[in-house]
């Protein structure tokens, strides 16, 4: 100011800019016309208006601002220039020169159009605050950001606040992009950085909301985050308002200050309202919803695991109970022993002693009955305890619970005397070998749960050979080839496993034949059906879904969709996934794999309202949205798929965090990292593409990598070496050849299909990119021919994916060697087994043999392949697709078209280059694309 010190304490804002040549000026002198921003003005309607004393401060406040808003002198003012004129000199009343901004909330308007009266300038200069564009939003964040950012990791920024969406086509909530804003750069401070840089995006939405949740309510009580979380959410994870005076109760009954609430709505996380006359609480914004609902989840979650070791604790008691039971069995018997060997020596003294002899013979035999019995009891509630056991806490993870007992009563059977191990007792025996072998399985340890499972068939298959026909060895051989055959699917011997199936069928018809079946083997029943069902679907028999549909039925007919039988309700999930994926991948049906797999993620719903940690329901949801997505996917709607796949990735992450020792969660958790890498790739954004693939091959070291995944971090491994040579860093390219050979070594005998772990595949690709394409060639046939002799032939359905992938890769090389009727052998051979892949895929596969002809000269048979192409390139979802990856495909199917018509070469030619061009940089640069582009620049520089 030019006139420092002219302030005087308690003056209104009128005074303070009205000073008689008191100019605001600027380092360089030049004048700065003062803005006074009010923001959040909805709160004088609002917080101010809690007591008398706030409501008296806002009228002040708001007489102030009028006369400021107006230019006219405050009455006070008038009053104190009524006895002292000379006071005009002070001001000069002619001034203008500065400006207010009231920002606020768009449904506080009416409150603010109240003020018209007394501030009439307020309707004449208004704006509306809308949803920003993907370029208004970058512009919000490049011009505050300055130096802070850089443009790549601005616009990173934007698509991450839009959800994936590319920035044309971008809608950003302000608020949203603001608080993501000022997390990154509390993130950037906090490690010393001197930029935002993209590492710092790392995460989700989700996860920089949840940390401001998080410090908002560090210093609060536990039991108003659950206020929080029960009373202003609904279950469905909408924003629900409550009236103040209720949360203000509700918070001094949780021990929390008076001003808590104020604190928090200083704090940005709660906000109060008017609505009728009732001042009412509710969270700042819809998008904190997810960060609450998710908080509330883990809550819900740990509560209900107190409630599982409280449930633990009392079956681990019962658990004593029945070992006390065991052993006094154990010393009756012992007792029988005696008593009879006692009565062997008497009649050693004689005839007259024989009758008293066998007296004590007879109350010996009556004894040990009486013990045999009091053993048997304890032994089926051991039984009953396991499966009740697993019932209960399979599904939130304590499978170590269930596995400790297991063995436990494994240990007890084994250590029997051979002369106390009746009928009953060798079926108890294998029931709880199976429970363990199960459980075995479930954690990953193939090998050793074979072993378990393959004792307790021993122990039925004898008992059935000594001629025990009764229906409960008969349920017990049952469950014994049920176990069989789903340790076989987990070894992919899928004819062994349905072998297996249908034998455990044949032994349940008896015990199933009775009006009065036991409930255990009618579920026994409904999760061998559906077992028999998937490995049909696997291999692609057409019974599959007949099978299925049974077992839908059998579900139902248990309570399935009341959830009072959930080990029902898991198996009636599991074959709706199978089901919609079969309708989509056998019959083509989109819809009605859509509408099957809503279902199943409705149901999972349900089922995780009641159980919030029922992992199966988890499992069963994620399945569903991934494959409405792969659906989307297929479709070319890549935006939306990605979506979707981020919601499955989320759930997986979930699951993981609840369990970081299941291997089977961690495979799904990195499948879905793969997709979505692969997504961004085809928008584009090969960055961050790369780094979702680096993530995914990183997870090895945060669990235990047994055989099985293996195979999985094998496949993975490849394709980051087929991302980095794309890339141009073929040395990081050979280092990821090398780890996925490490893979392929710890998964060697992991099935009794080696070769689908597919060391050729990848190897050859990353040749064919780095231009050896004689090497190229000669490891992928090598790969195909381990594969013919260890299939002989006939090759199960999961392995028709590895020969279609080889037979690609020859196709690939020998057209870039010239032996164009090599080739063409390959690429027919690639569409022969391209089986379950989608209709691009298959419309690939006859371009490349429609391209190997026309280099052979064949053109008439090439236009018959590609004539009938041309309608679905034409398809506007295909011309306005926004995969990229499907856009170079296009162009290069117009180029063959082009070289197959001769009188159109010139158009489709120029077409195929303008399609080629019209795609981004970074797609251009990925090796695999800008091949087709070389290919089309050469054709067009012909004559």
């Amino acid at each position: 100011w030019t006139q420092p010190g002219a302030a005087v304490e308690g003056e209104s804002l009128w005074e303070f800019l009205h000073h008689r040549d008191d100019i605001l000026h600027d380092a360089a002198g030049k004048t700065v016309v003062p803005l006074l921003i009010f923001d959040q003005f909805e709160e004088i309607f609002t917080l101010a208006q809690a007591d008398d004393a706030g409501r008296k401060r806002a009228q002040q406040f708001v007489e102030d601002l009028a006369d400021l808003v107006e230019n006219r002198p405050p009455k006070a003012l008038e009053a104190r220039l009524e006895l002292d004129d000379s006071i005009t000199e002070r001001f000069d009343f002619n001034r203008a020169d500065y400006r207010i901004l009231i920002a606020l909330r768009e449904d506080y308007l009416a409150h603010l159009e109240s003020m018209k009266r007394e501030m009439p300038s307020i309707t004449q200069n208004r704006m509306r605050l809308a949803r920003m564009t993907g370029r208004q939003a970058l512009a919000a964040v490049m011009k505050p950001g300055g130096k802070l950012i850089s443009q790549e990791v601005a616009e990173a920024i934007v698509r991450f606040v839009a959800g994936g969406s590319e920035l044309p086509n971008a809608e950003v909530e302000p608020s949203l992009l603001s608080l993501i804003c000022r997390e990154l750069n509390n993130t950037r401070i906090a490690q010393g950085k001197s930029e935002i840089s993209a590492d710092l995006l790392a995460g989700s939405h989700d996860t920089i909301l949840a940390e401001f949740y998080e410090r908002a309510l560090a210093d609060q009580p536990p039991a108003l985050r659950k206020i929080i979380e029960d009373e202003l959410l609904t279950e469905s994870g909408y924003r629900e308002s409550l009236a103040e005076e209720r949360l203000r109760r509700a918070f001094e009954a949780a021990g929390a200050a008076p001003d808590a609430l104020a604190t928090l709505v200083n704090r940005r996380l709660l906000r109060i309202e008017e609505r009728l006359d009732l001042r009412r609480v509710e969270l700042t914004h819809d998008v904190l919803c997810g960060v609450v609902r998710s908080s509330r989840a883990l809550r819900l979650e740990r509560e209900a695991l107190d409630q599982a070791e409280l449930k633990l604790a009392a079956h681990r008691e019962r658990e004593r109970a029945t070992r006390k039971a065991l052993i006094r069995a154990r010393q009756i018997a012992v007792v029988c022993a005696v008593l009879a060997v006692g009565a062997v020596i008497s009649a050693l003294y004689g005839y007259q002693s024989a009758q008293r002899a066998q007296s004590a013979e007879a109350n010996a035999q009556s004894v040990q009955k009486l013990a045999e019995t009091s053993r048997g009891e304890a032994e089926k509630l051991v039984v009953y305890l396991l499966d009740d056991f697993y019932d209960e806490l399979a599904p939130v993870g304590r499978l170590d619970a269930v596995g400790s007992l297991a063995k436990s009563a494994v240990a007890y059977y084994e250590e029997l005397p051979a002369e106390l191990r009746t009928p009953a007792t060798r079926r108890n025996h294998s029931q709880a070998l199976l429970r363990r072998g199960g459980v075995l399985l479930a954690q990953g340890a193939t090998e050793e749960a074979g072993k378990s499972i393959d004792a307790a068939e021993a122990i039925t298959a004898t008992l059935r050979e000594q001629g025990d026909a009764s229906m409960e060895t008969a349920f017990a051989s049952a469950r014994a080839r049920g176990a069989k055959g789903n340790l076989l699917n987990r070894q992919t011997d899928f004819r062994g496993a349905l072998k297996a199936y249908r034998e455990a069928l044949a032994f349940l018809r008896p015990v199933l034949a009775g009006s009065a079946a036991p409930s255990q083997a009618k579920l026994l029943e409904l999760q061998v059906v559906a077992g028999v069902g998937f490995t049909q679907w696997w291999l692609n028999e057409k019974d599959a879904r007949q099978s299925l549909v049974k077992a839908q039925e059998l579900a139902r007919n248990l309570h399935a969709l009341d959830f009072s039988n959930l080990p029902a309700t898991e198996t009636y999930l599991a074959v709706g996934q199978w089901l919609a994926e079969i309708a989509y991948f056998q019959d083509g049906n989109a819809d009605l794999a859509v509408k099957t797999a809503d279902d199943v993620a409705a149901l999972a719903d349900r089922v995780l309202e009641r159980r919030p940690d029922h992992r199966p329901a988890m499992r069963a949801k994620g399945v569903a949205v991934n494959l409405i997505a792969r659906i989307d996917y297929d479709n070319a709607r890549i935006t939306l798929a990605l979506k979707r796949y981020l919601e499955q990735h989320a759930v997986l992450e979930r699951l993981v965090a609840l369990d970081r020792s299941s291997v089977s969660a961690w495979i799904a958790l990195g499948g879905a990292k793969g997709v979505i890498a692969n997504m961004l790739r085809d928008l584009g954004r090969t960055d961050e593409s790369l780094r979702w693939q680096v993530a995914l091959v990183a997870m090895a070291g945060k669990f235990k990598v047994d055989a099985r995944a293996a195979g999985s971090f094998a496949r993975w491994n490849g394709l980051l070496a087929v991302w980095y040579q794309n890339m141009g860093e073929p040395a990081r390219a050979q280092a990821a050849l090398e780890d996925m050979r490490k893979f392929v070594a710890i998964g060697k005998g992991a099935s009794n299909n080696d070769s689908w772990i597919n060391v050729d595949y990848w190897g050859s690709m990353v040749m064919h990119l780095a231009g050896r394409h004689a090497e190229a060639r000669a490891a992928a046939q090598q790969g195909l021919d381990i594969l013919v002799a260890t299939e002989k032939g006939n090759p199960e359905p999961f392995i028709h994916r590895s020969l279609w992938s080889l037979w690609n890769a020859v196709n690939q090389a020998a057209q870039a060697m010239g032996d164009y009727p090599a080739a063409e052998a390959a690429a027919r051979r690639s569409l022969q087994w391209n089986i379950q892949g989608s209709q691009a895929s298959r419309n690939q596969d006859q371009t490349a043999i429609a391209m190997a002809l026309v280099r052979q000269g064949k053109l008439a048979e090439a236009r018959e392949l590609l004539l009938p192409l041309m309608a679905y390139y034409r398809r506007t979802d295909v011309v306005q697709s926004e995969d990229n990856e499907q856009q170079v495909r296009r162009a290069h199917f117009l180029m063959v078209y082009g070289l197959a018509f001769p009188a159109e070469r010139k158009a489709r030619l120029a077409e195929a280059a303008a399609v080629f061009e019209s795609r981004p940089p970074s797609i251009k640069r990925w090796k695999e694309f800008a091949l087709v582009g070389e290919e089309i620049a050469r054709e067009m520089a012909k004559p």
